[in-house]
């Protein structure tokens, strides 16, 4: 992780500006690279600095890994928290209604889309969420991100299937139906340029992901709404 000396210990400026860059640095290298053949000097030179200073910040390329994952933390739960957040108190309500525990989980699945839409660090964001997912990280990498995202929002989508279901939280059953739901959103990132590819775009601008929300809400919401049925009629 981060340290955090004065500036007459170490002799490097301090300031988040500097750690900032060289974060971004980092994600750029690692995405490029991966893990193992990225190197903290080649992360300092990309950020205009030299590896003493990345080691004044980040100690060594696991701390400046995890420091990019925390970012990339930080950066989903921009996209999804208000959401998620709203999506535990229906969950955590008695009284709420099967429509809103739909609408309370295509509001997250509509937030984490937003993810494939083209920004300034948007690419260099993709390739290291995919290298990351793939496992080419630390094991700390992981742990790290399932304690600061993947348990919260895993929680609530189980929650919320399972109301819709019928099914325990813990059920295989739900805990499949979750992860079904959850992957046809992740689908939309890990296959992107196979997505631009078939539809001969050149990127994902705000009309464009408009519209590939608008398909893909309603193939969840089709597939929520079958599954409460099923519940009704006891299948």
């Amino acid at each position: 992780m981060a340290r955090h000396k004065p500036t007459a210990e170490g002799g490097y400026p301090r300031g988040e500006e500097t750690r900032a860059r060289l974060i971004d640095a980092a994600v750029r290298v690692f995405g490029e690279k991966g893990y193992d053949a990225a190197s903290t000097r080649e992360i300092a030179s990309v950020a205009g600095l030299n590896a003493p200073a990345l080691q004044y910040y980040f100690d060594n390329k696991e701390g400046v890994y995890l420091a990019c994952v925390e970012h990339m933390i930080e950066r989903l739960w921009e996209q999804v928290g208000p959401a998620v957040a709203e999506a535990e108190a229906v969950f955590d309500g008695t009284l709420a209604s099967d429509a809103e525990r739909i609408e309370a989980l295509l509001e997250i699945f509509s937030g984490m889309l937003g993810l494939i839409q083209d920004g300034p660090e948007s690419l260099r964001w993709r390739e290291f969420m995919s290298r990351q997912q793939a496992g080419q990280c630390p094991p700390s990498a992981h742990a790290l991100m399932k304690e600061g995202f993947k348990v919260r929002i895993g929680r609530v989508i189980r929650g919320l299937v399972a109301n819709l279901t019928g099914y325990p939280p813990d059920d295989e059953r739900t805990v499949l139906h979750g992860f079904a739901l959850f992957a046809q959103v992740v689908a939309f990132r890990v296959q992107r340029h196979s997505l631009l590819d078939s539809l001969g775009w050149d990127g994902v601008d705000a009309e464009r992901l408009a519209r590939v929300r608008a398909v893909l809400l309603a193939h969840v919401r089709a597939a929520l709404e079958g599954l409460v049925r099923a519940r009704d009629a006891g299948v």
